[in-house]
């Protein structure tokens, strides 16, 4: 009977993941329907803040099937979140490369439209994270270079993951909730740390001062971040970004993803090296992230998207 019982199981669970499956691919589909040109108001946006050459992207189809693959890979409530709140996603040449896109308001109250570089579709997630990174120190003589390795994903994936997570924390209030365990004891307002991240290295880089560090601080300033709860530089630049970088991060976690920041020589000889995905504050912060996705209606602007 046992051997029986076991058969039983595994057709239903075979069963289960056929069907969750189907609706990864149905609900993918319905989101590529949203797929199409950016709106005057978004070229408009990149263009007032100098990158004038700007243009729509037309995808090819290959392009399309990576788009739908990366959207059909994303978390379930993000998934739904953006069918009921996204109006529309474009793809647009011209961002410079350190550029990602921009997720603004929609035409509709409460709904919103994500525009990416067209060619981060084609990058890898490494040459996307070292390329932001090293906009957070200048270099001198002494050849130290910082370099990101990125593992799990593509830069696609990884960029639709934090989009997304934006309209989800938009949608669901998150990290505007009042004594949310995202934002308790690390932030007082949405760009303002709490103590004692508000001092230190953590509140000098470049993505809170827009002002590039020495790279000799690299080393100070990386080993401040494996002792805090951010997961990355980035992601101490505001409440948002914070969130954002933890659910995306969380989930290519899932996916036996890595992370790892290396300072090397003018060589190429490795002098340091972190693993944030293992940062003990980090690590604590994923089980607040995989609590949330497993039940989202703990936040009361998500009841409706009960598990």
């Amino acid at each position: 009977m046992l051997w029986l019982q076991g058969l039983i199981l595994s057709a239903a669970l075979t069963s289960l993941a056929i069907a969750q499956d189907a609706q990864q691919d149905q609900q993918a589909t319905r989101l590529m329907e949203k797929v199409g040109a950016p709106s005057q108001f978004v070229m408009n946006t990149f263009k007032s803040s100098g990158m004038l050459g700007v243009k729509p992207h037309t995808l090819t189809g290959e392009e399309r099937q990576k788009i739908k693959a990366a959207l059909a890979a994303l978390p379930p409530l993000d998934r739904r979140v953006l069918l009921d709140r996204l109006d529309d996603l474009s793809f647009i040449d011209g961002i410079p490369g350190e550029g990602t896109g921009l997720t603004s308001p929609g035409a509709h109250h409460g709904h919103y439209n994500i525009t990416l570089r067209a060619s981060i579709i084609d990058e890898s997630l490494s040459t996307f994270l070292t390329t932001k990174e090293r906009r957070d120190f200048t270099s001198d003589d002494s050849g130290i270079t910082v370099t990101v390795k990125g593992q799990g994903t593509d830069a696609l994936h990884y960029v639709l993951l934090h989009e997304s997570t934006h309209v989800v924390d938009q949608t669901c209030r998150v990290t505007f909730t009042a004594h949310s365990k995202f934002v308790e004891g690390i932030w007082k307002e949405a760009h303002t740390l709490d103590a004692p991240w508000n001092t230190g290295p953590l509140n000098e880089t470049f993505f809170r001062t827009h002002k590039p560090l020495e790279i000799q601080k690299a080393s100070a300033v990386y080993g401040a971040l494996s002792n805090s709860p951010f997961v990355s530089l980035y992601a101490t630049s505001a409440s948002a970004e914070d969130f954002a970088e933890l659910v995306a991060w969380d989930e290519v976690r899932h996916m036996n993803g890595h992370l790892v920041i290396e300072l090397t020589d003018r060589h190429g000889a490795v002098l340091k090296q972190w693993q944030p995905l293992t940062f003990p504050g980090v690590v604590k912060r994923f089980e607040y992230v995989d609590e949330f996705l497993a039940n989202p209606a703990s936040f009361k602007a998500c009841a409706a998207y009960k598990t």
